[in-house]
């Protein structure tokens, strides 16, 4: 009896492979039916379609309508100006350019004068060297400050950037007057730049607390931005153009003054109160020959004849 049975187990697994098999093929047609009939779908046109309903496919052509309105849009405003720009009368230059010209060149030419290039005879600073003692003295309490922190509050009255600043309290600093440095300052005689601002500090000089600054009686105007004060000039109670000097090219004007000796000039100020002529020749911290005959005391035309002296040490 076991035997029957088990040939009819055998004989009933192929039958349910068979049947496996025709499902899937089923499945496989319904699918590609499905496809065709979306391929369908995408290539015909919608006729009918409820109202409730959107449609996915009129997206893009709704998108596309309002581009086009928008272009119409801007074209018709740039229809407008360009209109309202024909309507406009022509301005007539003939007569007034000479004259805006000079307006304005004369404007930018004082600036420059003023403002940047040229001192100020009463005493002897341009404006940012005038800023920067200025600064120096809001910040000094007797000890040395960072030269970068100098130049970052000399900021507030100079608007013209903190490389021009650093460079010209170098100028200051190296004339050993006015300014007490610490630190490497460079070297006039042979070129080497100096350190970077944050590696400097300095202060202000016995000399230039005595004779630069009094409150009392200088004359105030507002910095550039209208939130800070400023001098426009120090009360100095000593000729420092003089002893600086000073060399600025501006617009149509350029200021050469050469450098004096610390004690003839006050030799000479001394003979000017006793109304007494004086002769006073530029004198140079660097020394050397000088040969100032044709000097014509210091005004226009007049020039000298330098050498220096080179002495060699030893090795």
């Amino acid at each position: 009896m076991p035997a029957p049975k088990k040939k009819a187990a055998k004989k009933k697994a192929p039958a349910k492979k068979a049947v496996t098999k025709k499902t899937t093929a089923k499945k496989v047609a319904k699918k590609k039916t499905v496809k065709k009939t979306l391929k369908k779908t995408t290539t015909k046109k919608v006729s009918k379609k409820p109202s409730n309903q959107p449609d996915l496919f009129d997206a893009p052509a709704e998108d596309s309508s309002t581009e086009t309105k928008v272009k119409k849009e801007r074209a018709k405003s740039r229809a407008k100006k360009t209109e309202a720009s024909d309507n406009i009368p022509p301005v007539d230059l003939s007569g007034n350019l000479d004259e805006m010209y000079e307006d304005w060149f004369l404007d930018y030419a004082s600036y420059v004068i003023l403002e940047r290039a040229v001192p100020h005879v009463n005493d002897g600073f341009k404006p940012v060297q005038r800023r920067i003692m200025h600064s120096i003295n809001e910040l000094d309490d007797g000890r040395y400050n960072k030269v970068a922190n100098i130049v970052g509050n000399t900021m507030k009255y100079h608007p013209h950037g903190d490389a021009s600043i650093g460079d010209a309290m170098v100028q200051i600093g190296q004339k050993d007057l006015l300014i007490d440095t610490q630190g490497n300052w460079g070297n006039i005689l042979t070129g080497d730049p100096p350190a970077a601002p944050r590696y400097i500090e300095a202060r202000l000089t016995p000399f230039a607390k005595d004779i630069v600054f009094s409150p009392k009686v200088t004359n105030w105007k507002k910095s550039y931005d209208g939130r800070n004060n400023e001098p426009i000039t120090f009360p100095v109670k000593f000729p420092l153009l003089l002893v600086q000097g000073v060399e600025g090219i501006a617009v149509g004007l350029s200021c050469k003054i050469l450098p004096h000796n610390f004690n003839e000039v006050i030799d000479g100020c001394i003979d000017a109160l006793r109304k007494k002529k004086t002769n006073i020749l530029p004198d140079f911290l660097q020394g050397g020959l000088m040969d100032a005959s044709d000097y014509n005391g210091g005004e226009r035309g007049g020039r000298i004849r330098v050498r220096a002296l080179i002495n060699g040490g030893s090795k």
